[in-house]
């Protein structure tokens, strides 16, 4: 994750409803998956489920 996206994410001065916490979790999952894999295909992979999810 960027810096830039930890300190949007740290102070973010609007509330959040659950659309958008729910949002903001799916995108740590896929950068946190994306992250750990190991080839390219295996990231498209990754990129194909959680956009369907979006």
């Amino acid at each position: 994750m960027s810096l830039a996206k930890v300190f949007t994410n740290l102070f973010s001065a609007e509330p959040l409803d659950q659309e958008s916490v729910r949002r903001r979790a799916i995108h740590r999952d896929w950068d946190r998956l994306r992250a750990q894999a190991a080839t390219p295909a295996e990231r498209e992979e990754i990129d194909a489920i959680f956009s369907r999810s979006l």
